[in-house]
């Protein structure tokens, strides 16, 4: 088959690893895969940049002075609207998150996309759902067409009021295209089946796939030296915290819950250590009672195989998650998780199995489950589970095969469209 995945770029965290790690697996199986990115970060084969367009003389311009003024995210981008162009000869046409890179994409160009070819679209977060926001955190407002938002704050932000617009917006556009919804854990599916904007699509749920050949244990002669680099000792109880638990979900925000449960472990645990990788890593650390390493954000994912496989527990705890990639990872290289029952979080770690999961409402839950996981017993039990209930469901060879099986449906649907 002859698949065109979209895009905002292919380097970043969670959701750009995905698009590539799928890309990839199709091109293994024998498929043509190529991926149009708002900005192209690497020099990845098979990934293209999409090709500029002026457009309009001055109506870019226009269109940001507009959207600045009023709230409106995304109206107008040419290059965007050219894309069509560049897919007459595909069978199904994969957009994945549709927002960032300096608003690369333009809705109103999916009804003439999906003319031409079928498409399906991920959802990765909340972001088609709403009239702003990646994230709704508790807003219902998105059910009923958004309006006196709440945040504006919430990434992607906008400095006016401009949601309604946004949403009725999102829903004539997406009304207009032939489009397969595919939500990345059952949370994320039955959010999109209440959205008045999706809901008229079919929804499927395809979980993340991971790559199982970067993203797998290391020997115990191996994961000492690793630790040894880093400066743990093997009789060091190392918890490693990444992604949004350092970053928060907002930008530069660390996150209050991992500081509060390491502190509260530190005093029972005098061997904890805390390894903590990202943009935030030092603002964390100042606050955590116990010794950090600081690493920067891990753009190669063996550098962060690496990382995953030399920790004792990873401690996740996000405030949302619509899947929970890093828990995923994690349980791959042999590593617990300890995280909060949030969003897909308790599908990626079933408590129990590859680590514990906690209710956000318990406040020293974390604290107890990071305490508990220090006897080595019981932590080899769960890394154990674990591992296998990630080779089991979020495998990418059989992700890359489910969405194959989605694609062949979709194309032949589409051909008597």
């Amino acid at each position: 088959m002859k698949i065109a995945h979209v895009h905002a770029a292919d380097l970043g965290g969670g959701a750009e690893r995905s698009v590539i790690s799928l890309h990839r697996a199709l091109l293994a199986a024998g498929h043509e895969s190529r991926v149009f990115v708002g900005e192209r970060r690497t020099d990845e084969p098979g990934v293209f940049e999409i090709p500029y367009v002026r457009g309009v003389p001055g109506a870019r311009r226009l269109a940001r002075a507009i959207e600045h003024r009023l709230g409106w995210q995304d109206i107008y981008n040419p290059s965007f609207r050219a894309l069509s162009e560049h897919l007459a000869d595909v069978d199904v046409v994969h957009f994945h998150s549709l927002w960032g890179s300096q608003g690369y994409a333009d809705l109103a160009a999916l009804p003439r996309i999906t003319a031409r070819a079928p498409g399906v679209l991920t959802l990765r977060d909340e972001w088609m759902l709403t009239g702003h926001c990646a994230c709704s955190f508790h807003c219902q407002r998105w059910r009923s067409g958004c309006g006196a938002c709440p945040d504006l704050a919430i990434p992607p932000a906008v400095t006016t009021d401009g949601t309604a617009f946004n949403w009725r917006r999102k829903k004539r556009y997406v009304g207009r295209s032939r489009l397969h919804i595919v939500a990345i854990s059952e949370h994320l599916k039955s959010l999109a089946e209440a959205s008045p904007i999706l809901s008229q699509h079919p929804v499927s749920r395809i979980y993340n796939g991971i790559d199982l050949t970067c993203f797998l244990p290391l020997d115990a002669q191996q994961r000492s030296a690793a630790r040894l680099d880093l400066g743990f000792g093997d009789d060091e109880y190392v918890v490693i915290i990444a992604g949004q638990t350092v970053e928060g979900i907002r930008q530069n925000i660390a996150s209050h819950h991992a500081i509060s449960a390491l502190n509260g472990l530190s005093p029972r645990l005098p061997a904890l250590r805390v390894l903590a990788i990202g943009h935030s890593a030092e603002r964390v650390a100042a606050a955590i009672d116990a010794p950090v390493r600081c690493l920067p954000f891990q753009t190669a994912p063996m550098a962060m195989a690496r990382l995953f496989a030399l920790a004792d527990v990873c401690l996740v705890t996000s405030e949302t998650e619509a899947f929970g990639r890093i828990g995923a990872e994690a349980q791959a290289c042999g590593t617990p998780v300890v995280a909060l029952a949030v969003g897909g979080i308790p599908e990626v770690v079933v408590d129990g199995v590859g680590g514990i999961v906690v209710p956000p409402s318990s406040p020293n839950g974390l604290t107890d489950a990071l305490h508990k996981l220090a006897d080595r017993r019981i932590r080899g039990d769960f890394a154990a589970s674990g591992l296998a209930h990630v080779r089991r469901h979020f495998d990418q060879r059989r992700v890359a095969d489910a969405y194959l099986g989605l694609y062949q449906q979709v194309a032949g649907r589409g051909s008597q469209h």
